[in-house]
């Protein structure tokens, strides 16, 4: 009993050790200018960031709009320009670029403490270190550092997807007729600020939407849901309209939308989305031998994962490897480059690590109908568009995963300090690689 409660006290002043490295190093990562994403510094996305700003700053909101549908302009963003609307307009400090970055990064800094509150409300028998543990991992991911420091636009859909969270997941568990109507009117607002801040977020209002659709809520809620729905979608409808595509329009061209389907990226997404859930296999009431066990056990995972080879086969037969473009892919294919010189064994590593990450999307997903349906959707994500970007899924896939996914995770110790170690190797992984790419 007595060594029992002497490895837990070691894990906890481990913990706390670890919890006060991860916020130390992303105060330091803002104080040096990290770019442990590539996307940041002058040589990154703040400079056009900084253009699109000075349109809106310059202009009224009429005009400013114009801009993200004229070609030869310097507006270029995937995104909506909702965020450089309330940073021109509630934003003191937009005008000057060294104050502007540190709002960016104060602001920032609440995912972390929004992130807390969200595990302590769906895991409330753990521990408050412990919660504190995990919610730090935010603090590692490269992606949401380099957004934090580059005054970059992500880090605002990932804390509207939070705050989404936070009152849906109240919404859901309270019967209170009329605090329910101001939960749901929050969760409605916050959930369509994901999208006017990310497109790709689109997934958080379609969750919340259904399952209000679906619950056993008033009819009234339901109808009220709908309306409001409704009301925050007009502006973006009209932004479709007035760009004739769901992304500015001089964005779209770049990026390809609506010109093929990248069937490639189907390999190349399972390979991102599998590297942030195979630590969260520990994370599993049952053990990970167990897990793969069942799997191999059920027929018709068998089944499944027989379409893998049916894919394997396609791009053996129709994908040329050999001419596609090095940009973006995720971390298999940037250690691909890394470990091998010959386009041969690149190739071999590639469709291996395809095969490993399915298997490991099956085993993660088996049973949860919620959790495959988010996934599909994040497939289909990948094929509408290029490039492919490893910041599309981090830290989005991890949050979900704690938040939206329907599969249960059991939080201790010895799994949340695996994580974070984990979490660690690839912060220092993409430091080395985007500090020897870039300098």
């Amino acid at each position: 009993m007595f060594a029992a409660m002497r490895i837990i006290n070691y894990y906890k002043y481990f913990s706390f050790f670890l919890i006060i490295l991860s916020i130390s190093s992303f105060f330091i990562g803002f104080i040096y200018g990290e770019n442990s994403a590539g996307a940041g510094s002058a040589k990154g996305d703040f400079p056009l960031l900084w253009k699109n700003l000075q349109i809106f700053l310059n202009n009224d909101i009429i005009t400013a709009l114009s801009f993200t549908n004229d070609l030869d302009s310097g507006y270029k963003s995937s995104r909506t320009p909702l965020l450089y609307i309330l940073h021109a307009y509630l934003n003191p400090f937009a005008e000057n670029k060294v104050f502007f970055l540190r709002s960016v990064f104060i602001i920032s800094l609440t995912g972390p403490i929004i992130f807390y509150f969200c595990l302590k409300q769906k895991f409330k028998r753990c521990d408050n270190l412990l919660l504190i543990l995990v919610s730090s991992i935010l603090f590692l991911s490269p992606y949401f550092r380099t957004s934090s420091y580059w005054g970059l636009e992500e880090n605002f859909a990932i804390i509207s997807l939070l705050l989404t969270f936070l009152f849906f997941d109240k919404f859901l568990s309270n019967y209170d007729e009329r605090k329910n109507k101001y939960l749901l009117f929050l969760t409605i607002f916050f959930s369509s600020l994901c999208l006017y801040f990310d497109q790709k977020f689109i997934i958080i209002p379609l969750i919340c939407f259904f399952q209000i659709i679906f619950s056993s809520k008033s009819s009234k809620l339901k109808n009220f849901s709908v309306f409001l729905y409704f009301i925050f979608s007009l502006p973006y409808i009209y932004l479709i309209v007035f760009w004739g595509n769901i992304i500015p329009s001089q964005d779209a061209g770049l990026r390809g939308i609506g010109d093929k389907v990248y069937l490639a990226h189907l390999g190349y997404a399972s390979t991102i989305i599998s590297f942030y859930l195979f630590p969260l296999l520990f994370f599993k009431k049952k053990g990970l031998f167990i897990l793969f066990r069942n799997f191999f056990k059920t027929k018709k995972n068998i089944y499944f994962l027989s379409l893998f080879f049916i894919y394997l086969l396609y791009l053996l037969i129709f994908y040329d490897y050999d001419s596609e473009s090095k940009l973006g892919k995720g971390i298999v294919h940037k250690t691909a480059i890394l470990f091998f010189e010959e386009n041969y064994l690149q190739k071999i590593y590639t469709f291996f690590s395809f095969f490993i990450s399915w298997l490991i999307l099956l085993v993660y997903l088996n049973n949860n109908l919620k959790d495959k349906l988010i996934i599909i959707y994040f497939f289909l994500l990948s094929i509408i568009g290029w490039p492919i970007l490893q910041e599309y899924f981090d830290p989005l896939i991890m949050l979900m995963a704690f938040t939206f996914f329907g599969s249960k995770l059991f939080i201790n110790y010895k799994n949340s300090i695996f994580l974070f170690m984990y979490l660690s190797i690839l912060l220092i992984f993409s430091n080395i690689y985007y500090y020897n790419l870039l300098n």
